[in-house]
């Protein structure tokens, strides 16, 4: 793909693209960890940040989706409209913020209701969770940035 050579793209497209690969990095890490159940020290800071007392707070799903497949669906499509939008703007292949800022501020939406949970229903913090929620918004950041 053409289109999709680093030198002919913004350095926003290539961080936002970058920052998609990260998402999908840690949320494969995330459900290895969930799925078997082997929470790394990592992610145990203390009573108060710790994976293992999200996971077995029960409070890790949503309609009978675990949260962690919502991970696993949500950064590769991210990546992949990032690619299908890109612009060409003279030289250089650009982010189109106007379709991937609105679809990211769903997930910034979901991700308040994750903090609801997290601080208030459970109390306890997951540090990996938190690390997807932060570059779900550098993401926005970066399509904010394409559009100004």
């Amino acid at each position: 793909m053409k289109f999709l050579q680093i030198g002919k793209m913004s350095t926003t497209a290539i961080a936002f693209i970058s920052f998609s690969v990260i998402g999908i990095a840690v949320a494969v890490y995330h459900s290895y960890e969930e799925l078997t159940t082997s929470f790394g020290s990592f992610c145990n800071i203390n009573s108060k940040v710790s994976c293992v007392g999200v996971f077995e707070s029960g409070h890790t799903s949503l309609f009978g989706v675990p949260f962690y497949v919502l991970g696993l669906v949500w950064f590769p499509v991210t990546l992949v409209l990032a690619i299908l939008t890109l612009e060409r703007a003279g030289t250089k292949s650009m982010l189109n913020g106007l379709i991937l800022l609105p679809f990211l501020m769903v997930g910034n939406i979901f991700t308040i209701y994750l903090w609801y949970v997290e601080l208030g229903v459970i109390g306890i913090i997951c540090p990996v969770c938190v690390s997807l929620y932060v570059v779900n918004y550098v993401m926005t950041g970066l399509a904010i940035k394409s559009l100004l």
